[in-house]
């Protein structure tokens, strides 16, 4: 389990560290620019080469890249240093006093094998201009590997946005990754990451976390001999209308590939012979519907709850009262984990979202950005800058456990935080969400916990889709692909 911090909380660590523990600032920074160097140092052998430029701010960042040079001029590179500021740091000054090499004070005309970026670190919060920009443009243009300090310079550390920003072959965080690393831009722009442990150390407190295939490994355990299908929960999928029938029997796949026990699907009256027989496996039931969207039948919805563990509702549903009211209902009613996706999310923000206040059930929202936008009533783009503690507050206030889906997904319940990366573009793309609502049913109907069962079923889909990319490639894959994939990923978490 890796530890994945704000800027914020960064920051508090490194003071931590220095004020309370009483290790100098200085000693931090030297460890930070030897870890920098170690990591130029791999590069520069495997590629052959020698020169090195070290773009400095005037800020701790910036004496991070000095250090970083200094170090390796030592070790027989020629290190050169673009410098942007003569108002620096103190820590930074000294590292500067120390370099003693060459430094620039306009971007050098010469070529260079490898950049180091230390411009800025995490604490910028306005788009890089004038001098600053320029000097990102000329990193980005120079056709050299770069080699990012902690962060690339202009991506924001929280939330992974950036107007102009370091494109890195590498980034070396820090102390512990941030959010800004993964999310949004950050995805594209930080290269391979690597996290340099300098002795800082966390205060106590809430931190966010990524989990590995290890943090899992309990939730797929070899099954007792003594065991049957009862033992495993009853997973139910409730979804489906006539304008969107296939959203439905990819959320039922994907159940029946995660272990549940059983899998039913209840899809409207009027459609159900679409779905016979597609699934063998699949136990199906008929919902009264009112022109092939479902309609609130209490005593329907009764035999619903009663037949599950974990319900996943909204796939393919088409927004109407209905729904709205099939899901009041199951707030009130149901007594296990409830998944709201998709068509179920859009009818929460046409009809309103206060109902999820008030409920018997452990509910998981599995929005994607925009869905989300739409329920907390703000804008996409207050959403993308609202990063991680948006999220969480919504979790917080609803008392709900939130996935909110992208590149990299967020996952909160309003205590607990993480932070799920694995996957690739090619499951952007329709019906990707459809079977992370079926994955993270199937969890929960067996008894993980809501918070548990978001993260594992957004790993599971990750790693399916990645196997699956393997195959086939990032324009062609298709839903169906993923799921056949589970199997894969599955056995990865049982380590075998």
């Amino acid at each position: 389990m890796q530890k994945i911090l704000t800027s914020a909380q960064m920051r508090a660590a490194d003071k931590y560290t220095i004020e309370e523990l009483g290790v100098p600032s200085s000693v931090l920074m030297e460890r930070a620019g030897a870890a920098i160097a170690g990591e130029a140092e791999k590069e520069l052998v495997r590629m052959g080469g020698s020169r090195v430029l070290a773009v400095c701010g005037g800020g701790n960042n910036g004496g991070d890249g000095y250090c970083a040079a200094r170090i390796l001029s030592e070790h027989g590179f020629h290190a050169d240093v673009f410098a942007l500021c003569e108002q620096l740091s103190d820590d930074c000054a000294a590292q500067r006093e120390k370099f003693g090499g060459k430094v620039f004070t306009a971007f050098p005309k010469e070529e260079y094998d490898l950049i180091i970026d230390a411009i800025f670190g995490t604490g910028l919060r306005r788009p890089p201009e004038g001098k600053f920009a320029d000097a990102i443009a000329a990193v980005n243009g120079s056709g050299a590997y770069v080699l990012s300090a902690d962060i690339p310079s202009g991506l924001n550390g929280d939330t992974g946005t950036a107007a102009l920003s370091v494109r890195a072959d590498k980034t070396v965080t820090i102390g512990e990754r941030k959010f800004g690393l993964y999310l949004q831009d950050g995805a594209d722009l930080c290269g391979e990451i690597v996290r340099a442990d300098i002795g800082i150390t966390l205060p106590a407190g809430q931190y966010a976390s990524r989990f590995g295939k290890e943090d899992f490994s309990d939730i797929f355990p070899p099954k007792k001999k003594n065991t049957n299908k009862g033992s495993y929960g009853r997973a139910s999928i409730f979804a489906g209308s006539r304008l969107y029938s296939g959203a439905a029997l990819l959320s039922a796949g994907a159940a029946l590939r995660s272990g549940a026990g059983y899998t039913r699907l209840y899809c409207p009256e009027s459609v159900f012979a679409h779905y016979i027989a597609k699934y063998p496996e699949l136990i199906l039931a008929p919902v009264p519907d009112e022109g092939g969207f479902v309609r609130m039948d209490e005593q329907a919805l009764a035999a619903v709850c009663e037949n599950s563990d974990a319900l996943a509702v909204g796939m393919g549903s088409g927004v109407s009262r209905g729904l709205y009211d099939c899901i009041a209902y199951f707030l009130s009613e149901f007594k296990g984990t409830l998944v709201l996706d998709a068509d179920a999310l859009n009818a929460l923000s046409e009809y309103g979202a206060d109902i999820l206040r008030e409920k018997a059930c452990r509910v998981i929202l599995t929005p994607h950005l925009k869905e989300f936008s739409r329920i907390a009533g703000v804008s996409l783009d207050e959403v993308r800058a609202g990063g991680a503690e948006l999220a969480r507050r919504f979790a917080s206030e609803y008392g709900v456990t939130l996935l909110l889906k992208s590149n990299a997904s967020i996952v909160t319940n309003g205590k607990n935080t993480a932070l799920v990366a694995e996957g690739s573009p090619a499951l952007a793309r329709g019906g990707s969400g459809d079977v992370l609502s079926g994955i993270v049913c199937a969890l929960a109907a067996r008894g993980v916990t809501a918070f548990r069962s978001a993260v594992c079923g957004a790993h599971l889909l990750g790693r399916a889709g990645a196997i699956a990319e393997r195959e086939c490639n990032e324009y062609s894959l298709l839903a169906t692909d993923v799921i056949a994939k589970i199997p894969a990923a599955v056995s990865e978490l049982m380590g075998s």
